[in-house]
C-alpha cells in the first residue's frame, strides 16, 4: 500500500533524526529503544514488585496480556499496511548500523517497496504498559515512557512521527478494552488454581 508523508511530517522527522541530534542522545536513545534493555527492565521490576507486593499479580498479568495484544496488533496492521522505514527510504537519515552511526546520503534512492514501519509497536506496547500503570498506580510520570520510547524511534531513523502516534494510540486502544476485564481474569485462574 503507497503511504504518503506529508511536508509536517518530514520536517518534524529530519529536526528530529537530524538537526536536533546530540552525543548525549547518540548514547541513550538506543538505550530507550532496546528490547533488551526494555524486556529485563520489566522482567526484573515485575519480579520485585510482586517480591515486595508493591505490584499486584492483576497489574502483571495486565501488563502481559497488553502488551502482547498491542503487539499482536501492530503485527498485523503493519502487514497491511507495508509502509517502509525511513532508515530505508529517506536520504539523509541517521540511524544506526552494526553500533555505528550511519548516514544515507543526500542523494539515497529507496528500492524498498514494503515496510513495518507504520505503526511502531514500541510506542503501541509502551502506551498500553503505560495505561496499564496508571491506572494502577495513577502517577502521571508514567506517561514519560511511551514519550522518551517514541521520541527514541525517530531520533534512531526507525519510525516518522505519524507511525509513534498510531502506535500510541493503537496500544492505548486495545489496552482500553482489555482493562476492565484483567480483575476477572485473574479470579478466574486463582479459582483454577486453588482447586
Amino acid at each position: 500500500m503507497f503511504f504518503h508523508t506529508p511536508d509536517w511530517e518530514m520536517t518534524l522527522f529530519k529536526w528530529i533524526n537530524q538537526t536536533w541530534q546530540n552525543p548525549l542522545f547518540d548514547i541513550l536513545m538506543p538505550v530507550f529503544s532496546s528490547h533488551t534493555v526494555l524486556w529485563t527492565l520489566a522482567i526484573v521490576l515485575a519480579a520485585i514488585g510482586l517480591k515486595l507486593g508493591r505490584a499486584p499479580m492483576t497489574v502483571v498479568l495486565g501488563l502481559a496480556i497488553s502488551i502482547g495484544a498491542s503487539d499482536l496488533t501492530c503485527s498485523l496492521i503493519k502487514e497491511n499496511v507495508g509502509r517502509v522505514r525511513p532508515h530505508q527510504s529517506v536520504g539523509e537519515t541517521r540511524f544506526q548500523q552494526s553500533g555505528a552511526w550511519v548516514t544515507l546520503p543526500e542523494d539515497f534512492t529507496a528500492t524498498k517497496l514494503r515496510g513495518s514501519s507504520f505503526p511502531s509497536a514500541h510506542a503501541a506496547n509502551s502506551a498500553a504498559a503505560a495505561l496499564v500503570l496508571f491506572a494502577a498506580y495513577r502517577r502521571k510520570a508514567i506517561w514519560a515512557l511511551p514519550l522518551v520510547i517514541g521520541y527514541s524511534r525517530i531520533y534512531l531513523g526507525k519510525h516518522f512521527p505519524v507511525d509513534i502516534l498510531a502506535g500510541w494510540a493503537t496500544g492505548l486502544a486495545v489496552t482500553a478494552v482489555l482493562l476492565p476485564i484483567y480483575p476477572a481474569v485473574l479470579g478466574r485462574l486463582r479459582s483454577r488454581w486453588i482447586r
